[in-house]
């Protein structure tokens, strides 16, 4: 297939052999005489003149048939990316109250945090551990008195949730000192701390209701611990049955200890603002990713791309054109001298082209 510039080669070179033959009829001898005064912008350079504004209109419809499909196709994304950017306007404000909210919250409530870092993955790492070890105590023990393997798992891992959750009063033990440790005077509150007024209020945290969680928590252990080492006394002897029964009471108090330890309201509530802001950073790259946009982004691009690529083109095809009518008239000495006067050669004259005076002509 022929493509553009082979052809706009092809009829460079036809214009260059046509303006060759372009010879105006001779008046008078000229020599080496200046372009006459009373020659005006002739026919010839009017003719180019138009020539050249038709390369310019050419090349621009030229790159708009190339550009029309990338075009279609940008339009064909306009709904899908309208819906996108909708979703990415909402993502980014999120994003931004978010981190905010973060960041807020870091720069008031981390002088008050007592975890250190990295304390709420090992409690999240060791409470699977506890509730293991007390469901594969209490399967083997079902399977060696005659239970069914499935029917047994269910009741261990039952069990071993029993004793992971009887402990995890622990944590609200920890979190009624740490109030009592908090508790300011709303007066004394700054701007920034009322925000939180909550973890500064009173002392009065149901503190009565955790203790009857806690008695509750008791009675679970030992309920555990008493059903899990008569199960063992009837397969492997007292014995087997106490040490059995000990260790599943030892896995609840571990459980308390456990969220004891890792308890901390002030830090759970920072960890979680963190994290919000982490998934509305995650969503709002997801949404920004979204290949509608993309897609439209690239499209538009090579669509501008084509346009001024062919734009240039035909600025470069008109100033070809405008130097074949300086040919024709550089042909012709006999009729438009060999230049300008002198005074007509002004430093810093550039030439342009227009379709009442083409390039060079003294007006």
């Amino acid at each position: 297939m022929v493509t553009r510039s082979v052809k706009a080669g092809a009829e460079v070179t036809a214009w260059t052999d046509e303006a060759d033959a372009v010879s105006l009829p001779r008046l008078d001898e000229v020599g080496g005489l200046v372009r006459p005064g009373n020659i005006g912008v002739s026919y010839a350079e009017r003719e180019y003149a138009a020539l050249a504004g038709e390369q310019e209109a050419s090349w621009a419809a030229e790159g708009e048939q190339r550009a029309r499909p990338w075009l279609i196709r940008a339009h064909g994304l306009a709904a899908a990316v309208a819906a996108d950017q909708v979703v990415l306007a909402a993502c980014a404000q999120e994003l931004q109250q978010a981190k905010a909210d973060y960041q807020h919250a870091v720069r008031v409530l981390l002088p008050y945090a007592r975890r250190e870092p990295g304390a709420k993955w090992r409690y999240a790492l060791c409470w699977p551990v506890l509730v293991l070890g007390d469901m594969s105590g209490v399967w083997a023990a079902a399977v060696m008195h005659g239970e069914v393997p499935v029917i047994a798992f269910g009741q261990a891992l039952a069990s071993g949730v029993a004793a992971g959750c009887a402990g995890l009063v622990g944590s609200e033990f920890k979190a009624l000192r740490m109030a009592r440790a908090r508790v300011r005077e709303p007066d004394s509150l700054t701007e920034d701390e009322r925000r939180y007024q909550r973890l500064f209020a009173g002392t009065d945290r149901g503190a009565g209701l955790v203790g009857l969680v806690g008695v509750v928590s008791l009675v679970v252990a030992a309920l555990l611990a008493v059903g899990i080492a008569l199960l063992r006394t009837s397969t492997e002897g007292i014995a087997a049955g106490a040490m059995f029964g000990l260790l599943a009471a030892a896995t609840a108090l571990a459980s308390f200890l456990l969220g004891y330890w890792a308890a901390d309201e002030v830090a759970d509530l920072v960890a979680t603002l963190g994290k919000r802001a982490r998934r509305a950073e995650r969503r709002y790259l997801q949404v920004a990713k979204s290949k509608a946009i993309m897609q439209r982004a690239e499209t538009e691009e090579a669509a501008r791309s084509v346009r001024m690529e062919c734009a240039l083109r035909g600025q470069a095809a008109a100033r070809r054109v405008a130097s074949l009518s300086w040919r024709i008239q550089r042909n012709n000495p006999q009729v438009f001298g060999h230049g300008f006067p002198a005074e007509d050669h002004v430093v810093g004259r550039r030439d342009r082209p227009s379709p009442d005076a083409w390039d060079g002509v003294a007006r």
